[in-house]
């Protein structure tokens, strides 16, 4: 079985956000998301498909890198 591995995101959205030394609100006015959609991913929350896509978007990184098997292994 297959899931998407939001924290894997967050931390992702982390390290740009830190090397673009960026505000967290900053990131979610770039994105087009809410500071709490991007909060959920910290802690492995359901996200909608829309704002998951923009904030992969955003990072310039295939969607499937943040996809992993049921035992957290990247697909």
């Amino acid at each position: 079985m297959k899931r998407f591995d939001s924290k894997a995101l967050y931390q992702a959205l982390d390290e740009q956000r830190r090397n673009r030394n960026l505000t967290w609100d900053q990131v979610a006015n770039e994105i087009g998301v809410s500071k709490a959609t991007i909060s959920r991913t910290k802690g492995g929350g359901r996200m909608e498909v829309d704002g998951m896509l923009a904030m992969v978007a955003w990072l310039g990184i295939p969607v499937e890198r943040f996809v992993v098997d049921k035992n957290g292994a990247v697909d």
